[in-house]
Order: C-alpha cells, then sequence, then structure tokens
C-alpha cells in the first residue's frame, strides 16, 4: 500500500463530530414537541374562532378538565377493567398461537400451502364485520370480543414470523444440523433468535390493531367497557366525554408502545435492528 504523501491536500476522513451526535436526540424530541404543540394549539383555537362547531370538537382545555372526571367516575374504572382482561386475553392467544404458527410455516411447505390460502382471504375481510357472526356463534358475552381481537392480532403476527423464519440463513441450520440439533431444538435455537426482530415488529402492529378491535367490538356489543361507556356517553349526548375517552385512550395507546419498545430494547440488547 502506497503512503499518501503529506502537503498534497489529501486529509484521511475524519468522524463525525460527537458533540454533533449526542445533540440529536434532543433535537428530535424538540421537533416532536413541536408538532404536539402545533396540534394542540389549532384543536384550541379551531372551535373558538368557529372554524369548526364547538359542540362537535370541544377546544382542547375543555376535553382536558374533563378527562379528571372521567378518570374519577367509577362506572369508567369498571369499564376499563373490564376492556384490559379483554384486551390482555386476546393478544395472549394471539401471540401464543401466531408466533409457533408463523415459524412452523416458514420452515415446513406443507404447512404453508396448507394455511396461507386461509390467510389471504381472510386478510381483506374488515374485522368488524366478523363481529356480528361471532355473536351468532358464541352470543354477546366476552368469548365474541376476545375473538375478534384474536382475529385481527393473528395475521400480523403470523406474518412477521413467517418472514423471520422464512429468512433465516442456510449455513446456520446446516451448523445446527451437523452439531447433532434436531428440529426442535433447531427451530429453539436458530430459527427463533434469528427470526426474532420481525416477531418483535409484528407484536408491536398487533399491539396497535389490539386496541381498535376492542373498541370495535364494544361498541357494537354495549354490555360492559370502555366502548360501551362512549357510546352511552354519545346516546345521552355527552360529546366532552366521548373526547375525553378518547384522549385517554390515545395515551393509553401510546404508553404501551413505549412501554413495549423500552422493553424490547432492554430485553435485546445483542438486536441491531429497531423494533
Amino acid at each position: 500500500m502506497t503512503a499518501v504523501p503529506s502537503g498534497t491536500g489529501a486529509a484521511a476522513p475524519r468522524a463525525p463530530s460527537p458533540g454533533l451526535l449526542s445533540r440529536l436526540p434532543v433535537a428530535q424530541v424538540a421537533l416532536g414537541a413541536l408538532g404536539f404543540l402545533f396540534l394542540i394549539g389549532l384543536w384550541e383555537i379551531a372551535p373558538r374562532v368557529g372554524w369548526v362547531r364547538p359542540e362537535s370538537v370541544p377546544p382542547f382545555s375543555e376535553v382536558v378538565r374533563e378527562v379528571g372526571n372521567v378518570l374519577s367516575d367509577p362506572v369508567f374504572a369498571t369499564d376499563l377493567q373490564a376492556s384490559a382482561k379483554r384486551w390482555a386475553a386476546g393478544l395472549g392467544i394471539a401471540v401464543l398461537v401466531g408466533v409457533p404458527l408463523g415459524m412452523l410455516m416458514g420452515r415446513f411447505r406443507v404447512l404453508f400451502y396448507s394455511i396461507d390460502p386461509i390467510l389471504t382471504v381472510s386478510y381483506p375481510v374488515p374485522k368488524a364485520a366478523l363481529i356480528l357472526i361471532f355473536v351468532l356463534w358464541w352470543g354477546a358475552g366476552d368469548l365474541s370480543r376476545v375473538a375478534i381481537i384474536v382475529s385481527g392480532c393473528l395475521i400480523p403476527i403470523v406474518i412477521s414470523s413467517y418472514h423471520g423464519a422464512k429468512a433465516v440463513e442456510p449455513r446456520l441450520l446446516w451448523s445446527a444440523r451437523s452439531l447433532g440439533s434436531g428440529r426442535v431444538g433447531t427451530v429453539a435455537k436458530v430459527v427463533l433468535p434469528a427470526a426474532l426482530p420481525q416477531i418483535l415488529t409484528g407484536l408491536r402492529l398487533a399491539i396497535a390493531i389490539s386496541i381498535f378491535t376492542l373498541l370495535a367490538s364494544e361498541l357494537l356489543i354495549r354490555q360492559s367497557g370502555v366502548g360501551s361507556y362512549m357510546f352511552t356517553a354519545l346516546d345521552n349526548g355527552s360529546n366532552l366525554v366521548v373526547w375525553a375517552v378518547m384522549m385517554i385512550l390515545a395515551v393509553i395507546g401510546f404508553l404501551l408502545d413505549f412501554v413495549y419498545v423500552r422493553s424490547v430494547k432492554l430485553a435485546f440488547r445483542w438486536l441491531e435492528e429497531d423494533v
């Protein structure tokens, strides 16, 4: 290798300034905060200057005050607890079924050819339309509402698990088998860690889907839950309560996503890809 003589104008590439890199997260947070402030300001001003009807879109400050009243309502606390149980049951079943199923589909072509047509046909069907069918099958109890959550979350979990398992490099499987690992051991020790980034991404999507499928089921099956609470408020003409519940659900969804992403980063520090 020929050395570059000094004085020719050539210089070694300079590393990025650590000061700039350390300021990037702060800049990102600041830009995000500005976006939220703009949205909140627009929300506050629009009904007050007549851009929208205050009866339909109350000012942000009024909605925030109503959030406190809703949170102190024991009826809402009971409905929120009922919704949380259904959400946890539906998402949990979808994960327990979807992850192994998707991984097995990625490794066994017979299973893929058997199940893929069913997923292809059911994917475009609006999950809210299935609620009435589930009610006909199982009645208007919790089973129907849990089933709609499972049906909404199962497909993205299966698809992400399938693609993660399908993308595993063959040489990794050959190495495991040459060391005496059986099929089950290879899936558990090789396929699962390699497919984990895509699986975790699918689970993140499923968390968001589980919230609005739960809400849709409770809006149609009005016995208990947050959706029932919102619909009752709408029937009574309490639009402010509806907006307050929507804000509470938005915060809950944001916190669930935030906690999930942070937990994944702490639990799987070796992952190089973002979830």
